[in-house]
């Protein structure tokens, strides 16, 4: 598994844990949290692609 299946694989997961919550705390924590996952697997996609074109950029060599 690359980071973005893991990361797709972990919001998933914690979607489904919040749809089972009731308590209304239990279920904002989760929403709060796969927010944030979210938020890291753009940050990473980012970066992949810096790196990547940072790589390929002939004059930085």
């Amino acid at each position: 598994m690359d980071d973005n299946e893991n990361g797709i694989w972990l919001e998933k997961q914690v979607d489904e844990l919040s749809k089972k919550q009731q308590a209304y705390e239990n279920r904002a924590f989760l929403v709060a949290m796969k927010k944030v996952i979210q938020e890291q697997n753009r940050r990473s996609d980012q970066l992949k692609g810096e790196v990547d074109g940072r790589l390929w950029n002939h004059e930085q060599w």
